[in-house]
């Protein structure tokens, strides 16, 4: 959770820094609830590709040795990957028709929506009254 005044560090010998391979996760993923939409089988499929994404979020992973890495078997991972494929979070491209495996592109998640604005403008009585049940229509 940020904080108004930096925190401390705590073990300054252990301060992570950047490396050459760098890998991320949006923290939108959390503050904007996707993570608590989503199956625990989801998430470790989620992280295990964004790991291994290149910068453009592309990477080709066998489903068998994806299976090797996550303690996940095949049939869960299919599950997993047509979940997070619903949620619009992953893109996959099997080799050709009917193969289980391909290529994989972590998507940027979507721009937030902005929530409506109260109180700007005129409103029609209408369209005020609308929203009390149906009164005005």
């Amino acid at each position: 959770m940020p904080t108004t005044r930096p925190l401390p560090v705590l073990r300054p010998e252990r301060l992570r820094r950047s490396p050459r391979s760098f890998a991320w996760l949006d923290h939108r993923l959390r503050s904007g609830g996707i993570l608590a939409q989503l199956t625990t089988d989801e998430i470790a499929l989620y992280c295990f590709l964004a790991l291994a994404a290149d910068a453009q979020g592309l990477s080709c992973w066998r489903l068998d040795r994806i299976e090797r890495e996550l303690p996940l078997d095949v049939a869960a991972l299919h599950r997993a990957r047509d979940g997070l494929l619903r949620a619009d979070l992953i893109a996959f491209r099997p080799w050709h028709a009917h193969c289980l495996d391909g290529m994989y592109q972590v998507l940027a998640l979507p721009a937030p929506t902005p929530a409506p604005q109260r109180g700007v403008g005129p409103v029609a009585l209408g369209n005020v009254l609308s929203g009390f049940g149906g009164v005005g229509r």
